[in-house]
């Protein structure tokens, strides 16, 4: 109970702070638009095209919750698709609202162990699939960006910095991963970092927190093995992984189509989403706020024509951040009334 106030207050907090951002976001960058336009424009546009966009939204979270569940049966958690629903729905939606999307795998590994899921495996089912997460957020940001060179340089300009830095830290962090996952000597090498700065208070500590380290990381290591020796298995998650990335990545061009519009190539729209998701996925911004809506309106504002492109930007968010977070959010809600509903039912049940 004590490890879940502490969880919710973080949440509070975190929460509190995308609030704040998205009122800063919205003074500096929605104040000028007209949601009465937008509303107008998506009335007028193809709306099949819209529902596309959505629909790759339910690929984009299946996809994620398909290879939740491969990792914890790999490593022996047998689970229903629809509670790795859950979990999805956890993650997507406290990395939505906390700083550089913290917050999401803690929650899902706090769900997995309500669920009887230990720890390791749920930390190990998570980072895999983070790892390949990374790994395709890079590979194809990379990849938009060799595919657009010139064109991408000449929309961000003197901002061509926040890609750089993007590539940087998402590659950085892909490193630690595989680092942590693959390599016993720097996991040892970390825990001794940490051993050591616990002796500086207490010694007795240090040396509990090293024997319990020590055996988590033996389990850790033994488990990891497993993806080590099941290498086309792993490739068969990167596979469902940049699909699920595509899926995400393709709103804009949904919106783009749903305007009629159709002088740029889908590859082209997606692989410019592709550069923009990597100048500020690492960037320390719950859910990317205002972030995102910046560059959208640097990248994108050759494809959409100028008088459209902000009810574009708005559209294309919505549908690939806004809505996601919204949906993850009533549903993780309704979840958890509904689960308050079926145990109170049952102690009054068993009562009588």
């Amino acid at each position: 109970m004590k490890q879940f106030l502490n969880s919710l207050k973080k949440i509070l907090i975190n929460g509190g702070l995308f609030v704040i951002i998205g009122i800063f976001t919205y003074r500096t960058i929605f104040a000028k638009s007209d949601f009465h336009s937008v509303i107008h424009l998506a009335r007028q546009s193809h709306f099949e095209f819209l529902l596309c966009g959505l629909a790759m939204i339910g690929l984009m979270l299946c996809a994620e919750t398909l290879t939740v569940r491969r990792n914890l049966k790999l490593l022996g958690e047998q689970q229903s698709f629809f509670q790795c629903l859950l979990y999805t729905f956890a993650g997507n939606f406290f990395s939505g609202i906390t700083p550089a999307a913290t917050g999401g795998q803690p929650m899902e590994i706090y769900m997995m162990h309500k669920k009887g899921i230990s720890a390791i495996n749920g930390t190990l089912a998570l980072v895999m699939d983070l790892a390949c997460y990374q790994f395709s957020v890079t590979l194809l940001g990379i990849v938009g960006y060799l595919s657009f060179e010139q064109l991408i340089r000449r929309l961000l300009g003197d901002y061509i910095w926040l890609l750089w830095l993007g590539l940087g830290l998402n590659t950085v962090l892909l490193v630690l991963l595989l680092c942590a996952m693959f390599t016993k000597r720097f996991i040892f090498r970390l825990t001794e970092l940490f051993v050591w700065l616990v002796s500086l208070f207490s010694k007795v500590k240090a040396a509990s927190f090293y024997e319990s380290v020590d055996k988590s990381i033996t389990q850790y290591q033994a488990s990891a093995n497993l993806f080590r020796k099941n290498k086309f298995y792993c490739l068969v998650n990167c596979f469902i992984t940049i699909v699920r990335i595509l899926a995400m990545h393709s709103a804009p061009f949904w919106v783009y189509k749903s305007l009629g519009l159709s002088h740029v190539s889908p590859f082209q729209i997606i692989a410019l989403q592709s550069a923009l998701y990597i100048s500020c996925a690492a960037l320390p911004f719950p859910g990317g706020v205002g972030i995102a809506e910046s560059n959208f309106l640097h990248y994108f504002k050759t494809i959409f024509p100028g008088k459209l492109l902000q009810s574009s930007m708005i559209l294309s968010r919505g549908i690939g951040s806004y809505i996601t977070i919204a949906l993850s959010g009533s549903i993780l809600m309704a979840s958890f009334v509904t689960s308050i509903i079926r145990k109170n039912f049952l102690s009054e049940k068993q009562i009588t």
